[in-house]
């Protein structure tokens, strides 16, 4: 059987064609968006194995308080909850001391939101990795190729094992979406590398047929569905991790194409989304709570890539020197020569390890910021009672940069294909702030703009070409 696999900077999905149409699969508490994270503790424990009588069980439980679930929600469901019950109840002596040794002893790995609320609870108990798709394009050594590898394996192992278990097939064929560029500093070799790495990853967990499609243009698949006339459509993909446009050909009279290239007049994409808006936020609006701009009583600053680096949890380079023992020392040393008190909280937010809590915290004031224009937002894992206060015209105001980026991809697309689109197609999570879709509507005001499933519009798209390739 075949499948769509969105395998996300942020969040993955995947799902199947049923009843001639694409279906998203539960993989985390019943929701088909499992975040892109993983936690392995430092203690090495065994995988569980799940009988069919206890997951009948289970299900059968959940069911009686559950009822409205349906069947696929209720195996997701009840798989997690006997996965828990078997870390809780095991114990074991062997531990991990590097992630590379955590990787090779093959034991429980913890996934999507699970594993960030692990890390959030006990930073010190294991290795948590979150975005890994966000280094697969960097200058990275044979080494650092060969973990990060292991960590794609583990993660679409997972999504595959969930979604046949929900499904009971076999899925064996996959379209995996790709952004235009990959994150790193190697163009075409970076993308050609992070490319080897998902396809060889997907093939050693049981994918024996694998095909890549341009996320942009899986989008427009997924648009082209509800079509009865055609269009030439510019989709905008507001990701996680990256932005990408393409200006396409869409419509009845395209779709018996088995070549499709034709159809695509254009491709731009850069490696800013989402998660970069967070992090800006974060910047700009949390950390003068946390000493951003103090001064020092020798009349120097706080370096301010003290703060760049705090919040800049999608970045390991960036995360290691944070959290250095010199960084350590350094800012211990800033906070007995400085008369902004602000500055402690910055101390405890690195050896708290609060950094992801941070970025969490930055994502959910952008997510309130959507149907409020003001908010306080608690940072009480910080210190007692300590909230920021937040208006909307401030998250604008700290992604107004990024927004004019956006808008040179856009601008950059519509130069390429030598014409304005008849429709502007607009997906990903990025895109369900009011901030955004306003900037949206101020680049093009006179074409029509429709706003697709923020979270599902890829995977469907790629669900939609999968039944194309593999089944003609």
């Amino acid at each position: 059987m075949f499948a769509g696999l969105d395998f996300g900077t942020s969040n993955c999905s995947i799902g199947v064609m049923h009843n001639d149409q694409p279906e998203l699969i539960p993989l985390e508490d019943g929701k088909t968006r499992l975040p892109s994270a993983l936690f392995i503790e430092h203690e090495i424990i065994n995988p569980g194995t799940i009988s069919e009588s206890a997951l009948a069980t289970k299900v059968a439980a959940i069911k009686r308080t559950a009822g409205h679930l349906s069947a696929g929600e209720l195996v997701n469901i009840a798989r997690k909850q006997l996965k828990q019950a078997h870390r809780q109840s095991s114990v074991s002596h062997l531990r991990a001391k590097s992630i590379i040794e955590a990787l090779r002893a093959n034991g429980d790995v913890i996934f999507g939101e699970e594993a960030e609320l692990s890390h959030i609870a006990d930073p010190q108990s294991g290795f948590y990795i979150k975005s890994p798709k966000s280094f697969l394009g960097a200058d990275i050594n044979a080494g650092q190729r060969g973990v990060f590898t292991a960590i794609v394996e583990k993660m679409l192992a997972f999504i595959k094992d969930e979604a046949q278990c929900v499904k009971h097939m076999e899925l064996d064929q996959v379209v995996i979406g790709r952004p235009v560029n990959f994150h790193g500093l190697l163009g075409k070799d970076g993308n050609s590398q992070a490319l080897g790495i998902i396809e060889s990853a997907a093939k050693t967990v049981g994918f024996k047929q694998v095909e890549f499609l341009m996320e942009p243009v899986a989008a427009a698949y997924d648009y082209e569905r509800q079509l009865s006339t055609d269009k030439l459509v510019l989709i905008l993909d507001l990701g996680g991790g990256t932005t990408d446009c393409s200006m396409i050909k869409v419509g009845p009279s395209h779709v018996p194409l088995v070549d499709r290239q034709s159809c695509i007049l254009s491709h731009t994409g850069k490696r800013i989304g989402g998660i970069d808006l967070d992090n800006k936020l974060a910047l700009m609006a949390l950390m003068p709570h946390f000493g951003k701009n103090a001064m020092l009583t020798n009349g120097l600053p706080v370096p301010n890539n003290l703060f760049t680096q705090a919040v800049k949890v999608n970045d390991v380079s960036a995360q290691q020197e944070f959290n250095s023992m010199r960084t350590g020392k350094e800012l211990a040393g800033y906070c007995t020569i400085t008369r902004d008190p602000n500055l402690q909280r910055l101390k405890t937010l690195r050896d708290g390890k609060f950094g992801l809590r941070i970025s969490r915290s930055a994502e959910l004031a952008k997510i309130l910021l959507s149907q409020q224009t003001a908010i306080d937002l608690e940072l009480n894992y910080i210190e007692e009672d300590f909230s920021v206060p937040i208006r909307r015209s401030e998250l604008s105001d700290a992604i107004s940069n990024e927004l004019g980026k956006f808008e040179l991809l856009m601008q950059e697309a519509v130069k390429q294909a030598g014409t304005l689109p008849d429709a502007l197609y607009v997906t990903g999570g990025t895109a369900m702030s009011p901030v955004v879709q306003t900037w949206i509507h101020s680049v093009f005001p006179d074409i029509e703009i429709i706003i697709g499933d923020h979270f599902g519009s890829v995977t469907s798209g790629l669900v939609t070409h999968a039944q194309r390739l593999f089944r003609g």
